[in-house]
């Protein structure tokens, strides 16, 4: 989707002040005409902001080209400039280059954390970690990375118009995290180590209370409290896991290992 605050910010607002004279100086022609043909430009903009093809428009749109990322003949107040940090993300971003991307914007936000552009950078950076992001087994880094991103969305900019979409990416973003966490914790309890296997199923169950990840965690929780010599703690989860769970996959699993420990006053 092509940010519409972003036109608004690098065309609808220039155009205003092209009306109002302003843009005299800078060699904009302040008559009718260009006017109208800019408010004409502006409308067929507005309309595709929800429409694909966000690369071509957008880096249209800020005048990006290939040096802009090269600033070894640049100034320093030039670099640091405001629209010049978010050219250059956005074009890093549009050729996956993710990591230089998420620099940029990090950078912008740093310097320039009250610019009206502030909302759209934040968002950037989250997606710019988002697709950093590799699978469970991976390093989990960018996938917290981006989470912390897309909560500052909601937290610094609540009404801005990706809130929806940074909502959408925290849900997906905690169920992955969720899954690390299962995939680690199994990985644990498969070499014997229960003790750092039940702290990694405790934050399954902290970000996903229903559903197969919660009943996995629970089971393997209670064999890891089980071989670890904690036959009680073994005794509470797998009943928890048949209260809340009735349905798993894991209820004979677990009736199994309840029938084996008998007695909830093991050690």
């Amino acid at each position: 989707m092509i940010p519409c605050d972003l036109l608004r910010y690098l065309v609808f607002i220039p155009l205003f002040r092209l009306r109002n004279g302003l843009l005299m100086k800078s060699g904009f022609p302040g008559n009718r005409v260009s006017y109208w043909k800019g408010m004409v430009l502006i409308s067929i903009l507005m309309a595709g902001c929800a429409a694909s093809g966000e690369k071509s428009d957008l880096l249209s749109l800020l005048g990006v080209d290939e040096k802009i990322a090269d600033t070894s003949d640049q100034g320093v107040e030039s670099i640091y400039d405001a629209l010049t940090l978010l050219k250059r993300g956005e074009a890093y971003f549009v050729k996956g280059d993710f990591a230089e991307a998420s620099q940029e914007f990090l950078r912008f936000l740093e310097l320039h954390s009250l610019h009206r552009m502030a909302a759209f950078a934040q968002y950037r950076l989250g997606m710019s970690y988002y697709h950093q992001m590799n699978t469970n087994d991976r390093d989990p880094g960018p996938m917290d990375k981006a989470l912390g991103a897309f909560q500052e969305v909601v937290n610094r900019y609540p009404e801005s118009l990706y809130i929806g979409e940074a909502l959408e990416k925290i849900g997906i973003l905690q169920r992955r995290q969720a899954e690390h966490h299962l995939y680690v914790g199994h990985f644990y309890y498969k070499n014997s180590a229960y003790p750092a296997a039940i702290s990694r199923f405790k934050k399954v169950l902290a970000q996903e209370e229903q559903g197969p990840l919660a009943e996995k965690a629970l089971y393997y929780m209670g064999l890891s409290y089980y071989y670890a010599g904690g036959q009680k703690d073994a005794y509470e989860i797998f009943q928890k896991l048949l209260k809340e769970h009735p349905r798993s996959s894991y209820s004979r699993e677990s009736e199994e290992m309840l029938s084996s420990l008998n007695t909830p006053s093991g050690s």
